[in-house]
């Protein structure tokens, strides 16, 4: 029975962690603004308040530097005598040689680029709407602009859909033929990832590295 109530908890757990989610909501127009939200809580990144600025801006840098100092000092003397034990990835390499220790670094990167692969595939976009009025001062220049950024843009857009999940998105570039009006930007980005994922990719990815340290470090 106890058994039994372990599991619900564990599947309960499981539940609502896979409720949690990560969201970012961006918008620009003149500036930039960036806002965090985990579930009911919101932390504002961009544009930061000119008291934190301030704040930040204040702190003395002259304190830190002489607390590290008299850290340093009051190391013991055996601390600085002890002999230093290799590293290691200095013990890996006199085990499997500098062709060993880059097989292994290659191993270790399938790996981390595997675990980012599966994250960004759970990405979603709820609305990605980027709008740009292009303006120049004639319009050859202005259509030479226009060429560029479509070239830029619209691959990369394509990339980000293919490897994420967008529900809504809008991409609009127009040449404005007025010298007098400005170039305008314009964005607005809804992006969520849940935790579950994270943690998912997380725990497989450290499931691999650990089997490819034990490899390393017991094979002979």
């Amino acid at each position: 029975m106890v058994f039994l109530y372990i599991i619900l908890g564990i599947l309960l757990l499981i539940f609502l962690i896979s409720l949690i989610r990560v969201q970012i909501f961006a918008l620009y127009s003149d500036d930039l603004t960036l806002t965090l939200k985990i579930l009911f809580f919101k932390i504002k990144l961009l544009p930061q308040d000119e008291e934190k600025k301030e704040k930040k801006e204040k702190k003395p840098k002259k304190e830190k530097k002489k607390k590290k100092k008299k850290k340093e000092e009051e190391k013991p003397e055996k601390e600085k005598k002890e002999e230093k034990k290799p590293s290691l990835l200095a013990q890996l390499k006199d085990k499997h040689g500098v062709t060993g220790l880059i097989e292994l670094f290659r191993s270790a990167a399938n790996i981390a680029t595997g675990m980012l692969k599966g994250i960004i595939s759970h990405v979603v976009f709820e609305k990605l709407d980027v709008g740009i009025m292009l303006s120049g001062n004639d319009a050859a220049s202005v259509a030479v602009t226009y060429g560029k950024v479509c070239a830029a843009l619209y691959p990369s857009i394509n990339i980000l859909t293919s490897a994420t999940v967008c529900r809504d998105y809008n991409i609009s570039i127009e040449p404005v033929f007025d010298p007098e009006k400005p170039t305008e930007v314009y964005a607005n980005i809804h992006v969520y990832l849940r935790i579950i994922f994270v943690l998912g990719a997380a725990i497989k990815a450290g499931f691999r590295f650990l089997i490819l340290f034990l490899k390393a470090k017991f094979k002979k």
